[in-house]
């Protein structure tokens, strides 16, 4: 079983166009299977740790058995609510294809939890699939524009990149002082 974007966004794009750098925190929420909490780890090497989340128990629970000895935590949980994880401690949280999934009345709470797990300056990274016919996705009316994520996401905007050739990834700066 492979992750809705493993094979069709670039995973070095995504993580050189965040700038990750080794002794880094990213969280991977909405992990899936969690083939980019991999490449993340390599990308913030031993001394930095990557936190991948997901709701589904199948993918944490197979994920956990293997990534065991590496920096990455698998974490079955709610990205809405992810008390098991302290404040303002993340240099980046990425949420890949999620956020259109999510019901217009929980983006709020997602929004609020990402700015509790964000440290100061730290990016919040939104992949998701472009707004306007494609072979595959979500219906119309559940997908978002770069534009409408600026006007839904209380951060600054930093920059737009196409990741893959249906795929966007929106990244914004966390301003809230801690």
């Amino acid at each position: 079983m492979r992750k809705f974007t493993e094979g069709l966004v670039d995973p070095q794009l995504i993580v050189s166009s965040l700038n990750i750098k080794q002794g880094q925190t990213v969280i991977d929420a909405g992990c899936g299977t969690g083939y980019m909490a991999k490449i993340f780890s390599q990308a913030v090497s031993a001394s930095g740790k990557v936190y991948a989340v997901d709701r589904d128990s199948y993918f944490i629970t197979k994920l956990a058995n293997e990534i065991k000895g590496t920096n990455i935590d698998a974490i079955k949980g709610d990205i809405t609510k992810l008390d098991q994880l302290p404040d303002h401690f993340t240099d980046h949280l990425y949420v890949s294809t999620v956020i259109h999934s999510l019901p217009r009345n929980k983006l709020a709470d997602f929004i609020q939890e990402a700015k509790r797990l964000l440290k100061f300056d730290a990016q919040l990274a939104i992949v998701e699939i472009e707004k306007k016919e494609t072979p595959f996705g979500p219906a119309m009316e559940n997908r978002y524009s770069p534009e409408e994520l600026i006007k839904k996401i209380p951060m600054v905007p930093t920059k737009t990149v196409k990741v893959g050739e249906y795929f966007y990834m929106q990244v914004f700066q966390n301003t809230d002082e801690l």
